[in-house]
């Protein structure tokens, strides 16, 4: 693999300071001031949760079952039923479903309870075999002697105190009135029943008045009326679904248990499998409730073991599928919540509302983790309570690259690359994760030390990774390395530590493409040491600047490596950002090129060494001495430079890039007319060759042509222009005269590759064709104007 040069190591300290903590007051988090006030406004709201328990409850239940009940309303109003009826009827069929349902429970508890004295004898049985099968002078045999021991010793009396006299008690019951009898038994219901009551009502106001409790919500949850709806609709959509998919998870549950139940010969099959039903819906709770009656009656109906232990196989049999199938996409999809959230949820709601708040803890929960998504104060309960990992993949990777921790790095690396290749795993991961750390560094959040760190695990990770094979859908993607050497490369760091890890990313990724890799430091290019670098024989050139700083640092590195390596092409990796114009060093000597990703460099080395035959000019086209008459004609080139950046504007706009041209061909070269965003000495000099020009192409064609990446075009790949310029984007439409001869393009460019819609490459032919419509108006007038002239003269 490439290795760094041993004659020149990284230097092991710069000028830097001692580093602050990337969490100092002004970075990196919240002052101590905003934490308390959180802490504060937490413990009130559980407080308020606490204490209105009694009415929070029965509203937490009511919201519960109208987002249940709410789809169907919503069907039958669709059907054109009016809204009151609707939520009559829902609330009719959601009341007949739970009588049925307790009248179901009912009828078989009875049963069930007619039949309990038969199974006496089964279980006296049973208990006598196990005491008979305990061994003697077993534990529990020892146990049964020292409690009996115990209890003869409390019970003797002491021989030197007189025996207690004993009181003789009578007894003489009071007739109990109708009225305390009837007091006595419903009380205990009173409380239930009245809360019951409350959530019917509010379950038929919150489905007949949705809209304007949604409304009302909106109001008081905050201007932005975009985020709120997302919020409502979110978390209504996803209990909802919850509910609905909890409920077919229990129903395909019960369905067969209770088959498996009455072929095993359990009494009363169906009230078992319409409480585990029911009874799923409790979190964790619930699948042990369920399955504790069947299998205490399994214990009392069979004078043996064998049905016992049949429902009990039915049990872990049915348990494995949900648990392993079924559950886990019910609670991820559905709820998007991780499985510790729904656990501590669990715990939390029930120590504040007890079996209720065990019922109520994932929609709850579910809503807080919505609200956390939207709004920006909430952000910590996305955090906690959210499906999606705490820390990207790149930061995990930062996180462990700072730690120093090659193995766990090699396993987050290793993993990624199951499915993904080499330039995947370091453009996306590893780079993003130096650039955090380039970014920290610029902040002193790194002393040197923790940056040569950095550095190092890097370089034991790519040695680490040295002779892992990618996925073959990832080769079929990017291409193998071919056969033999295809050329000698020179990466080297721009500045720091953390540069030179980019280049050995770099020289691995052209390692592997069967290039020779050298690796140097930052200190191998200085004037003293460049001499020495070995340039000979090198075919390509990538320098890394996480850090680039000012430009003044960039350019001398590059005007001094094409002094030693005349006709080398230079790529100056900026890998601070991935976004064009986000650092901007200037025009470089020509012979360089910037590139903001490895993936460009890897493409730039590439097509910088490929054996093709280098640029050729566009062709002079057959009506060249024509079109030259109609440039002429339309005096373009005498035009306000200002009207024709009326279009450029218009483009640069559109496309959202940060240059477009109104370019006219001549004889020997192209001129920018109403060019925007076009760099200062270019914009100056107000015109460039015309055999390096990409809109001769066009003018030779005469139709619209779009380079969507310029290195991956054979046709521009070594355009020395194109280079100099950092260009990747390019498109432009044919400027047609009136006799249809293309007298220039109007042409859009970027420094990053980009695709173009079938829209888009519409907008600029037609801007073309409207530019010159005026243009060949102003023409026409032109023409009368001077044909006037001519006629009064004479």
């Amino acid at each position: 693999m490439a290795t760094p040069d041993t004659r020149t190591q990284s230097r092991a300290a710069e000028d830097r300071g001692p580093s602050q903590p990337a969490g100092a007051e002004g970075e990196g988090g919240a002052p101590a001031s905003s934490w308390l006030g959180y802490a504060i406004g937490a413990t009130l709201v559980v407080a308020i949760l606490y204490v209105g328990r009694d009415v929070l409850i029965p509203l937490a239940i009511a919201i519960l079952l109208s987002f249940l009940l709410a789809p169907l309303v919503t069907r039958l109003q669709r059907l054109h039923v009016p809204r009151v009826l609707a939520v009559l009827l829902v609330a009719l069929l959601a009341f007949l479903v739970v009588g049925a349902l307790a009248l179901l429970l009912g009828v078989q508890a009875m049963q069930l309870a007619a039949e309990l004295p038969s199974y006496q004898t089964n279980l006296i049985t049973k208990l006598e075999s196990m005491e008979e099968a305990a061994p003697s002078g077993g534990v529990l045999d020892r146990l049964s002697h020292m409690f009996e021991a115990l209890r003869a010793e409390a019970m003797e009396p002491d021989p030197d105190e007189p025996p207690p006299e004993v009181p003789v008690v009578q007894v003489q019951e009071t007739p109990l009135s109708v009225y305390q009898v009837i007091s006595q038994l419903a009380a205990p219901l009173v409380g239930p029943i009245g809360k019951a009551g409350i959530v019917v009502v509010l379950v038929i106001f919150m489905l007949l008045e949705r809209e304007d409790l949604r409304n009302r919500v909106i109001r008081l949850l905050g201007p932005n009326m975009n985020v709120t709806t997302d919020v409502l609709d979110e978390a209504g959509t996803r209990v909802s679904q919850y509910l609905l998919m909890q409920l077919v998870v229990n129903v395909t549950y019960g369905i067969p248990f209770g088959i498996g139940l009455y072929f095993i010969g359990i009494p009363n099959s169906l009230l078992w499998a319409v409480l585990a039903v029911m009874l799923r819906f409790i979190p964790y709770l619930g699948p042990f409730l369920s399955a504790a009656f069947p299998l205490l009656l399994a214990v009392a109906v069979d004078p043996g073991w064998s049905t016992l232990l049949m429902t009990l196989g039915l049990i872990l049999t049915l348990e494995l599928v949900s648990n392993n199938f079924v559950e886990p996409w019910l609670y991820g999809a559905s709820t998007s919540m991780s499985a510790v959230a729904i656990i501590f949820a669990a715990i939390f709601w029930t120590a504040l509302w007890g079996p209720v708040g065990l019922l109520l803890a994932t929609p709850l929960t579910v809503c807080l983790a919505v609200a956390g998504r939207y709004f920006p104060q909430l952000a910590f309960l996305d955090v906690l309570l959210g499906r999606a990992p705490a820390l990207s993949l790149p930061e995990r990777l930062y996180q462990r690259l700072l730690a120093g921790d090659v193995g766990e790095s090699t396993v987050i690396a290793e993993d990624y690359l199951d499915e993904h290749s080499f330039l995947e795993l370091y453009d996306d991961v590893a780079l993003p994760a130096l650039r955090s750390a380039a970014a920290d560094d610029a902040r002193q959040g790194l002393t040197p030390g923790r940056r040569l760190a950095v550095m190092r695990t890097v370089l034991e990770l790519i040695g680490e990774l040295a002779d892992r094979d990618e996925p073959a859908s990832a080769a079929a993607e990017h291409g193998e390395a071919p056969d033999g050497r295809r050329g000698s490369v020179l990466c080297a760091a721009g500045r720091s530590a953390l540069d030179l890890a980019v280049a050995a990313m770099v020289g691995q990724l052209l390692e592997r493409r069967g290039y020779e890799v050298r690796i140097l430091n930052a200190d191998a290019l200085s004037s003293e040491h460049l001499p020495d670098a070995g340039l000979e024989g090198v075919d390509a050139v990538c320098l890394s600047y996480l850090e680039p700083g000012r430009s003044s640092r960039v350019k001398p590195t590059v005007r001094r490596l094409l002094r030693h390596a005349p006709g080398v092409p230079v790529l100056v990796g900026m890998w601070r950002s991935a976004e064009p114009g986000a650092e901007s060093i200037g025009v470089l000597p020509e012979g360089a090129s910037v590139v903001r990703s490895l993936w460009e460099a890897v493409q730039g080395v590439e097509a910088a060494t490929a054996p093709s035959p280098g640029y050729v000019p566009a062709p002079v086209p057959p009506d060249e001495a024509a079109r030259l008459d109609d440039l002429r004609r339309l005096r373009v080139l005498e035009a306000s430079d200002e009207r024709l950046r009326h279009y450029t504007r218009r483009l640069a706009k559109a496309f959202d890039v940060p240059i477009s041209l109104f370019n006219l061909i001549d004889e020997d070269s192209q001129r920018f007319g109403g060019q925007v965003g076009l760099p200062e000495d270019l914009a100056r000099a107000g015109s460039s060759p015309r055999e390096t020009s990409v809109c001769g192409h066009v003018v030779a064609e005469n139709e619209v042509m779009v380079i969507e990446d310029v290195l991956k075009d054979p046709r521009f790949a070594r355009n020395p222009f194109l280079l100099e310029h950092g260009i990747r984007f390019y498109a432009g439409a044919p400027l047609r005269s009136r006799n249809g001869h293309a007298i220039g393009s109007l042409c859009v460019i970027d420094a990053s590759p980009r695709a173009v819609s079938e829209e888009e490459r519409e907008l600029l032919r037609r801007t073309a064709e409207e530019a010159m419509a005026e243009l060949e108006e102003e023409a026409a007038v032109a023409e009368l104007s001077s044909g006037a002239d001519d006629a009064g003269g004479s």
